[in-house]
């Protein structure tokens, strides 16, 4: 089995969407219904037991995959020549998940050496399934994509990511990937309020934590918009809107609350890419 010990504290939160996936698939009712994560929980030395009792997160972690498979499936089934790029992909299986509907697409998964390396050693690689061990605001990355995959759409998923990171970082990230991709960015974001709350470990899997961090959130869409001019919004899915039934009591009295329904957010944004030959008369 395998000791964690991530140099970066917040690779260390991948091990949460790994297992709440896992405790998922266990379910009577499973939402995801990932059937990889299980062998991946399995082959690491972690306490998990530790995130039993968090059920809030536990289905929120699943229905923001869920979303975001879909939407990737959508995607490639409107595209040709379609590459997914998870940004901070952690042990996500999503490319297992995938490649049997997304047949013909070419997978890559982005994130610190420590974890790529976690990785090559846990997962699987699905068919077209590739690591970069990058920080995701490198731009080296960037460039050998856009070089390798001329004329591919490209879908970037951020599941989990933006909370972690200021508006300065994410709109540097944003621009970056506009002068250089044509396709979607799917990505969600807390509220304000909810990262406030988080920023003081008051978070039902958040507070396990070893490591303490700042979150970062927006309450309008336009805050988003402004990184990049190359942005346009297609999609917002409300996550406390979604699967009502398995969310219990704490899901059902957060519905009338309107800070909580609003907690957390998925996105999909259409992403053009920055004309870089267009001269001006």
């Amino acid at each position: 089995m395998y000791k964690i010990d991530f140099s970066d504290g917040i690779s260390e939160t991948l091990l949460i969407n790994l297992y709440m996936r896992s405790l998922d698939f266990k379910s009577d009712e499973p939402i995801l219904s990932d059937a990889f994560s299980g062998d991946v929980v399995s082959g690491i030395d972690y306490d998990f037991t530790k995130f039993n009792k968090s059920k809030m997160s536990r289905v929120g972690i699943v229905i923001r995959a869920k979303f975001f498979d879909n939407e990737a499936v959508k995607f490639y089934l409107q595209n040709e020549n379609v590459v997914i790029v998870q940004v901070g992909s952690g042990l996500d299986t999503r490319p297992l998940r995938l490649e049997g509907i997304c047949k013909n697409a070419y997978f890559y998964d982005i994130d610190l050496p420590d974890v790529i390396t976690l990785r090559e050693n846990l997962i699987p690689k699905a068919k077209n399934n590739f690591y970069i061990a990058s920080s995701m605001f490198e731009t080296a990355w960037m460039d050998e994509l856009a070089s390798k995959h001329k004329g591919a759409k490209f879908c970037f998923i951020l599941e989990g990511i933006a909370m972690y990171f200021n508006n300065e970082m994410m709109s540097g990230f944003f621009r970056n990937l506009g002068e250089r991709f044509d396709g979607v960015i799917m990505l969600d974001f807390l509220n304000k309020f909810m990262a406030k709350q988080m920023s003081k470990g008051r978070h039902d899997v958040i507070k396990f934590m070893k490591n303490k961090f700042d979150f970062y959130g927006i309450d309008d869409i336009s805050e988003a918009l402004a990184w990049s001019d190359k942005l346009s919004h297609i999609k917002t899915a409300k996550m406390m809107n979604m699967y009502k039934s398995h969310w219990g009591v704490g899901g059902f009295i957060g519905c009338f609350i309107p800070q909580i329904v609003n907690a957390n957010k998925m996105f999909v944004f259409e992403l053009k890419k920055k004309n870089l030959n267009v001269v001006k008369s």
